[in-house]
């Protein structure tokens, strides 16, 4: 079996790299952590060159539909983050039990 590192091997690599990339921005997110959103913006970039260069038009609508997420994601954490209260769920409160008392 011979190494060749013809375009496909590139375009493979930089696949996996680009992939790579998109997996860690998700696992900060998934941490809280807004440098993964960051990532995945600035990600897109990339994302974008790889699509035009090898002529998957395919990927296109993927990579963009991630960029608004990335995006809309990086504003609303920004903003949570930035806001002196944080936002909270309203607390779940339990109805009361109405009914005739019972002989114990």
């Amino acid at each position: 079996m011979e190494l060749s590192f013809d375009g496909d091997f590139v375009r493979q690599a930089v696949a996996i790299l680009l992939s790579a990339n998109q997996l860690i921005a998700y696992w900060l997110a998934g941490n809280k952590n807004n440098l993964g959103w960051l990532l995945g913006v600035l990600g897109g970039v990339p994302w974008a060159v790889f699509i035009i260069v090898w002529d998957v038009w395919g990927l296109a609508p993927l990579v963009i539909g991630l960029q608004f997420i990335y995006i809309r994601n990086l504003m609303r954490w920004w903003r949570e983050s930035r806001s002196a209260e944080p936002v909270l769920d309203p607390p779940v409160v339990a109805p009361a039990k109405v009914g005739a008392p019972s002989a114990t």
